[in-house]
């Protein structure tokens, strides 16, 4: 479809309506879902695979990506109901039960979701995206170092299968036990010394263990095995990083970012290697004053003012930490994060999104024209919410510095606070910027913010970024989303 080729999905839409052959339009309609979907335009991914659906309605695959698509769009009722009569019709799949399990977990189902994988399991037992998700969800519901368990069962029962090692080595480094990551991946390099996936996963391991020297020629071994790997260099880059071979560094930074100019995480990278060599276009990146940008909105219509707002958008996001534990793979300890994007269909939260429509809008405007920052570059009058999330810090909790890869403008709105958090000597519970996710000699957090009910900061997504413990008062509850141009 040569709209489709154009990058224009609505005009392909146009087009595809005229098609008179079934088979051609249902792959039409199909591929025109696709592409909304990688634009995260869901409700007319799903428009469109519904229309190919109607021409094929009884087609497995079609079924299968409606449901992931209304599995984006939060409606996990509807996903179990689709599941459970995909099951009930036909023969059974990894895929399928992965996706029965997701959507039982998202409707508060944990119990099922993990009864559901472990018989899963039991009819493939090597398959690494059940054993991923099932240790997952028990780590969700405390379960700790045994998360792991029943994939490191599997190990043993099938040593040949040595990406089993990878996804458990893999869930337990970001619960943090290293330790025990580094002995299944060094199991690993035995049987496969050239793997490019032991090697750079044992040298990560090694980097978070704080021992980035002997990182290193784990990870230079990994890029000498697969010289085309962009997954091997990102990981050493970071790592040379560390030990401050910054020109080295900056140099394998463009050379990635000439293949994806937008990733958040390597523009992050290659800001941190300008930094350690003194280099003025990291000030540029890092124009505090222009890009870190704070706003006090105004209260929602239906809203006397934003403390009254506050209280009814927490009593509509609370309800939405439901696991014990944060997700494993998320920067916050101490703490727990919602699991999906927050909810429109609930008014406090469709009012939150309408509150913060000004804000985002006078920050794109202010952004520069004609330039070749990464920031300012994409400037566009339309925009999308990327993703959106709620976080509660318990006393002690705070965020991992890091970034945002797929963003363009990240976020952050305070709805409450513990008290103490105005303390300007420790700067207890403020967010800080600029130092990076492992520590790099010379690179601390040189701009803070400190917040206060109903602010809202925006910034870059690439700009490293985290929060300072506090320890009096209650929990520390915010919202965030990403916005990326439309």
């Amino acid at each position: 479809m040569a709209s489709l080729r154009r990058g224009d999905a609505r005009a392909a839409e146009v087009e595809a309506a005229t098609i008179s052959d079934a088979a051609a339009a249902i792959e039409g309609w199909r591929l025109i879902g696709r592409a909304h979907a990688l634009a995260e335009r869901w409700d007319a991914a799903r428009r469109a695979i519904e229309a190919a659906l109607r021409l094929a309605p009884h087609s497995r695959e079609l079924r299968l990506e409606r449901i992931g698509i209304i599995d984006r769009l939060g409606l996990s009722a509807e996903v179990v109901t689709e599941l459970e009569a995909l099951a009930r019709e036909g023969e059974e799949s990894p895929q399928l039960m992965a996706h029965l399990a997701r959507a039982l977990a998202a409707e508060d189902r944990g119990a099922e979701a993990e009864a559901k994988l472990e018989s899963a399991l039991e009819r493939w037992p090597t398959d690494t995206t059940l054993h991923s998700l099932l240790a997952r969800l028990r780590w969700l519901r405390g379960c700790g170092e045994q998360s792991t368990d029943l994939l490191e069962r599997a190990i043993a029962r099938f040593p040949a299968e040595l990406q089993l090692r990878l996804v458990a080595a893999n869930a337990l480094r970001n619960a943090g036990f290293l330790d025990k990551a580094l002995k299944l991946l060094e199991g690993g390099l035995r049987a496969a010394p050239r793997s490019v996936g032991f090697l750079t996963s044992f040298g990560v391991v090694l980097d978070d263990l704080d021992r980035p020297g002997e990182a290193l020629p784990y990870l230079r071994t990994a890029t000498a095995c697969s010289p085309t790997s962009r997954v091997a260099k990102r990981n050493l880059l970071s790592t040379l990083l560390r030990i401050s071979e910054a020109k080295e560094a900056l140099g394998l930074a463009d050379e990635l970012l000439a293949h994806a100019a937008d990733d958040q995480q390597l523009i992050a990278h290659r800001a941190t290697a300008l930094r350690l060599l003194g280099d003025s276009r990291y000030d540029e990146l890092h124009d505090y004053a222009r890009l870190v940008r704070i706003y006090r909105p105004r209260a929602p219509a239906g809203f006397e003012s934003l403390a009254e707002f506050n209280a009814a958008f927490a009593r509509a996001v609370l309800p939405l930490h439901k696991s014990s534990e944060r997700p494993l793979d998320q920067s916050l300890r101490g703490g727990t994060q919602t699991d999906r994007n927050l909810p429109l269909d609930d008014p406090a939260i469709g009012a939150f999104f309408d509150m913060i429509d000004a804000p985002i809008r006078d920050y794109i405007a202010r952004l520069h024209s004609g330039t070749d920052h990464p920031t300012d570059r994409r400037r566009t009058e339309r925009y999308r919410i990327a993703g959106s999330w709620s976080v509660r810090l318990a006393p002690q909790g705070f965020h991992l510095n890091h970034v945002h890869p797929k963003g363009w403008l990240s976020s952050a709105y305070y709805v409450e606070l513990p008290s103490g958090i105005a303390d300007d000597r420790n700067r207890a519970g403020w967010l800080k910027f600029g130092e990076p996710g492992s520590a790099t000699p010379g690179c601390l957090a040189n701009h803070f913010v400190r917040p206060e009910p109903g602010m809202l900061v925006l910034f870059p997504s690439y700009m490293w970024h985290g929060t300072i413990p506090f320890s009096e008062g209650g929990h520390r509850l915010t919202a965030a989303f990403d916005v990326v141009p439309q």
